[in-house]
């Protein structure tokens, strides 16, 4: 993963260890602009975007979400100067053009204004920097359908319901409108051909047929080669799968530590690189 610039100037922890599912794999916090109330800002690498320098999300751990508020950590710096100790809050776009919370906090007022192709212009602008962030994708997932743009807005929801709950969600409406979608012959997408059988009511039951239908996903799209796809929706299961209970983990045979073990060993098939934060920090140090 590429480090960034401006590095020197954030206490990053190095010693970061991903013993749980959220945070998720990608993010290393730092201590500059937390309040002590448990959240943390970070840096967080997309998935697919190793090579480039991170964003810098903030954590909601109450709700188990990010929200990636700064598209670099030098437009983080900027704002955090200027906070002077107060809260460092979501930038406008005319602090943060590349910002991808403020492009979706700015589309929905296109939205609300009538003004959908500006709206999807910045969701798509979002989305090419964090092409994870569940918010934007289920927003726009909307807009294609308006918009009569079914073709796109098939790869949209497919890539909503792989994405993780951390990021928004959940993308329920993505997924009914996708089961309404006839599936060509020959499709090839695990996700489409499958969305009959997921409902994505997580929760409060003994079992769940998703998780098996996921876990069936993840393999297909590793022997097709699609790693990046693969490592989303991986994340995605062990975050669903985290937040059920002790007993229905232990009957699905989900050992959290095994799970970030196996990410991080697909993670070494991506085109840009590994996501093994000991591989980021030993370059750092050599």
């Amino acid at each position: 993963m590429q480090l960034p610039a401006s590095l020197a100037h954030i206490s990053a922890e190095q010693d970061w260890q991903h013993t749980t599912a959220y945070p998720p794999l990608g993010f290393t916090p730092f201590c500059e602009g937390a309040l002590g109330n448990g959240d943390t800002f970070g840096l967080y690498w997309p998935i697919g975007r190793e090579a480039s320098e991170p964003i810098v999300v903030e954590t909601w751990h109450d709700e188990w979400r990010l929200q990636p508020h700064f598209s670099s950590l030098a437009a983080f710096l900027q704002a955090h100067a200027a906070a002077e100790d107060e809260y460092v809050s979501t930038p406008s776009l005319d602090d943060d053009p590349a910002s991808p919370r403020a492009a979706f906090l700015e589309s929905k007022e296109l939205i609300a204004q009538r003004n959908p192709d500006a709206a999807i212009a910045l969701l798509e602008a979002a989305l090419a920097i964090v092409p994870e962030y569940t918010d934007a994708l289920v927003l726009l997932h909307g807009q294609y359908v308006r918009a009569g743009r079914i073709d796109d807005a098939v790869k949209v929801a497919i890539q909503a319901i792989i994405s993780p709950p951390s990021f928004g969600g959940p993308p329920l409406k993505a997924l009914q409108w996708l089961r309404t979608q006839p599936v060509p012959d020959g499709e090839i997408d695990p996700i489409w051909r499958a969305c009959g059988q997921l409902s994505f009511n997580f929760g409060g039951s003994k079992d769940n047929a998703d998780y098996p239908v996921l876990l069936a996903a993840i393999a297909t799209y590793l022997e097709q080669g699609k790693h990046v796809c693969a490592a989303t929706l991986m994340q995605t299961y062990a975050e669903l799968m985290s937040a059920e209970t002790v007993s229905f983990r232990e009957r699905h045979a989900f050992e959290p530590a095994a799970f970030i073990a196996r990410q991080i060993a697909v993670s070494a098939q991506l085109p840009q690189g590994s996501r093994d934060p000991a591989l980021l920090w030993s370059s750092e140090l050599a």
